[in-house]
């Protein structure tokens, strides 16, 4: 009896040293649900087994939280997610969000890769996050609208065209580790409706390329003649002024000077700028002889050359027939405006001014 009184507290001490080392162990478990503490998130449960082993609390490594990250490669390294990390404890802990994406590391999350990891860091709060962003570039939409400029020529066989995009604010990132490709994929064209639907994967050829659906329209290009440098009213267009630009065919009214020589040798109306085409309206003829002016009537033959003098009737830029009174006889005839205020007139075999 006398001994089994003396076991009794033996008992009872071990029974309570076992019972301090369950609090011991279950105090982190009790605590992190009050601030609001979890389990590592599922996409680094993968990096957990070969960092299991915890440091002995002598070795833990003090850190601060990171705030925002930029990632530059297809991983996220414990430094990512805090400051102070030795290159030898800088393990990989997770992948790498898609490019132009960010994830969030929660309190819960950071405490126990820190559990994990060896670090001397509790959170402050379970506010405290970290987050992490694909470090990438948005393709512009006319790099898009170029690719599929291209691959039309290929496919249809256009001569020129050019494409506009519906949803120009289309949003394709590619990694800034990644090269900047690009492919066109299921690509289709209405003629009737001149609208195009296709499929935008960037980097091309890459496992981890992000794809969007595009739609736009095409326009067919043609070449006009423009002015090359701005002109002021008044101005005479000489053959030195006029220039070549491709524009959209559909774009172009109805009065448009599609030809050369209908610009060549005109008068500007208006201030006209460079690269854009004219109307018709924009251009009036140069005139070298305006009704009632005085005009030297000049007739050739094979073996003489006369002159007289006359009263314009009409206005007359160069090359054009107008008719004229000889202040002499005061018949009228007809003559070809070749000068400023100089009217020829041509006769078979005969000159007849008078």
């Amino acid at each position: 009896m006398r001994a089994n009184h003396k076991t009794a507290p033996r008992n009872a001490s071990g029974q309570l040293r076992m019972h301090g080392l369950g609090l011991a162990v279950l105090a982190p478990m009790l605590v992190a649900p009050l601030l609001g503490l979890a389990t590592l998130p599922a996409s680094a449960q993968q990096y957990q087994t070969r960092d299991r082993v915890l440091a002995p609390a002598a070795a833990l490594l003090p850190v601060a939280l990171q705030n925002v990250t930029m990632v530059q490669g297809r991983e996220v390294r414990l430094g990512h997610l805090f400051a102070g990390i030795s290159d030898d404890r800088n393990s990989i802990i997770d992948h790498a969000p898609q490019p132009g994406e960010r994830r969030i590391y929660t309190a819960s999350h950071l405490y126990a890769l820190a559990q994990q990891h060896g670090l001397d860091w509790r959170p402050n709060s379970p506010l405290d996050k970290v987050a992490i962003e694909r470090a990438s570039v948005v393709v512009p939409a006319e790099e898009i609208e170029r690719e599929i400029r291209d691959a039309l020529i290929t496919q249809d066989r256009f001569e020129e065209i050019d494409v506009d995009l519906f949803n120009r604010s289309v949003q394709l990132h590619i990694a800034t580790d990644r090269p900047m490709t690009m492919r066109v994929e299921q690509l289709s064209y209405d003629k009737r409706s001149q609208r195009f639907q296709a499929t935008i994967t960037a980097p091309a050829n890459d496992p981890e390329a992000q794809s969007v659906q595009v739609t736009g329209r095409v326009y067919t290009l043609i070449d006009v003649p423009v002015l090359a440098r701005a002109v002021l009213p008044g101005a005479v267009i000489q053959q030195s002024d006029v220039a070549w630009k491709k524009v959209r065919q559909a774009s172009l009214a109805g009065n448009i000077v599609a030809q050369p020589e209908d610009i060549i040798g005109t008068v500007t109306r208006r201030p006209l700028a460079a690269n854009r085409p004219l109307r018709s309206t924009d251009l009036k003829p140069n005139l070298l002889t305006t009704r009632g002016d005085r005009v030297t009537i000049v007739a050739t033959t094979a073996n003489m050359r006369l002159t007289a003098t006359g009263i314009a009737m009409q206005n007359g830029a160069e090359g054009d027939l107008i008719q004229v009174t000889n202040t002499g006889s005061k018949k009228i005839i007809q003559g070809k405006v070749v000068g400023p205020n100089l009217v020829e007139v041509v006769t078979r075999g005969q000159v007849a001014l008078n």
